[in-house]
């Protein structure tokens, strides 16, 4: 069975100056690594976290899922401020 590491990377910020308007002030361009245990570096939204986790969480133990068109996955945070790409981590 796969187990994979998710690269989760805020690609584009809605909000003044880049910042999200959200208690955790993400900025674009923060990547985090989700994998078995929990994001690194420290500093997730955590409302982002408990909604991207289950597709975070089939990509980590399937090579590819039917609804990616891509190596990767575009959401959108529940604020609708963040959009995060995920992508697996694949070790050569």
């Amino acid at each position: 069975m796969a187990n994979y590491a998710v690269k989760c990377e805020a690609i584009e910020v809605r909000g003044e100056n880049g910042v999200c308007i959200g208690p955790a002030r993400c900025k674009k361009g923060e990547v985090y690594t989700l994998g078995a245990r929990t994001p690194t570096p420290a500093g997730m939204c955590g409302m982002s976290f408990a909604a991207i986790n289950p597709i975070v969480f089939a990509m980590r133990r399937n090579e590819r899922m039917e609804f990616e068109k891509n190596d990767y996955v575009d959401l959108t945070c529940p604020d609708g401020c963040v959009t995060y790409r995920l992508s697996r981590i694949k070790n050569s």
